[in-house]
């Protein structure tokens, strides 16, 4: 007899146009560089495809993450089970026209920020040093200096854990700091159509490289990382946080909360992602002890790691599920 997952394979080899692989390294796939391999790792380059392979992992009630460029998530050492997906190809598409701009979900913020601003065409510029993808930036919401994504979108297209496609506007996403509805109902930002303004090429590509220098230069560099591991709590830094806490330089295993940088866990080289987990932890419960502030992450933990991170915070002395 068939095993389950010979047999989700088997289906899903049946879909036109997917790109299989079984046992791939994750590790190599994410900017921390850590975590084991995934089961079955798929490339989806359109979106009838992606809609196919949903409905079958529906159907399957197989577990299910989709990678986009690995800068804001942490792999179990373990890997992942049943299905990651990465959108390529189509999904990589972008077009202009006028002041609107269509981009895939798999276009990089840095990517359209700096072609529309050598277009002539402003707003995106403080988002070009965020390590997002379309896709990804409309999901969470991103914002940097001042802008976030809800401010240039006009709307975007989302195809649901069943496959069906729906067309949701910055009002349907219920858009605040770092969040959006789709994060509670799930789905696939597969493309997103902006709105920006006119304004001077050469003044909007001058922007983007002195905001991404002051991006780069109150950020650790080095070692791998997944930048900010924690959301900001409302009018706090988790950062100035975890600096007064005396935690900078603290380490486990090969992992470390960055010397430069409170709010960012750096791998320095062997660093797997219990360390990591472990610093989160200590964090965090050092930062409600001395502020009474539960942090929350940032950083996606996929996989058994939030199911770990939920049950050893729930009983923690004082904590609770009350998110910032």
């Amino acid at each position: 007899m068939m095993r389950p997952a010979e047999d989700l394979l088997e289906r899903l080899g049946r879909i036109p146009e997917l790109d299989i692989g079984t046992d791939v390294d994750l590790s190599r796939l994410n900017t921390f560089r850590i975590g084991g391999p995934a089961d079955i790792l798929v490339e989806v380059p359109t979106e009838a495809a992606l809609s196919t392979l949903l409905f079958e992992i529906d159907r399957s009630r197989a577990p299910f993450q989709l990678l986009g460029l690995g800068s804001n998530v942490l792999v179990p050492d373990d890997g992942l089970r049943g299905v990651v997906a990465r959108l390529v190809a189509g999904f990589k598409e972008v077009r202009t026209e006028d002041r609107r701009v269509w981009a895939g979900g798999a276009v990089t913020l840095a990517q359209i920020a700096r072609r529309t601003a050598a277009q002539g065409l402003s707003g995106l510029e403080p988002l070009s040093g965020f390590p997002s993808t379309v896709g990804g930036a409309v999901f969470m919401n991103a914002g940097c200096y001042g802008t976030e994504i809800k401010d240039l979108l006009v709307e975007a297209r989302v195809v649901g854990a069943d496959g069906e496609v729906t067309v949701w506007t910055p009002e349907d996403l219920e858009p605040r700091y770092r969040s959006t509805r789709l994060q509670q109902v799930g789905g696939i930002v597969v493309s997103a159509l902006f709105e920006l303004v006119p304004g001077d090429a050469k003044g909007c590509l001058e922007r983007i490289d002195e905001l991404n220098r002051k991006r780069w230069e109150s950020l650790p560099s080095g070692h791998p990382n997944v930048g900010s591991i924690f959301r900001n709590p409302p009018g706090d830094y988790a950062g100035r946080m975890i600096d007064e806490c005396g935690l900078k330089g603290l380490r486990k295993g090969g992992a470390e909360i960055s010397s430069k940088h409170g709010n960012v866990i750096v791998n320095l080289g062997d660093a797997k992602a219990a360390d990591v987990l472990g610093l989160m932890l200590a964090a965090r419960a050092a930062v409600k002890k001395r502020f009474d502030v539960r942090l929350e992450p940032e950083v996606v933990l996929t996989g058994e790691l939030e199911a770990q991170w939920e049950k050893t915070v729930e009983r923690a002395p004082q904590a609770g599920k009350a998110r910032l």
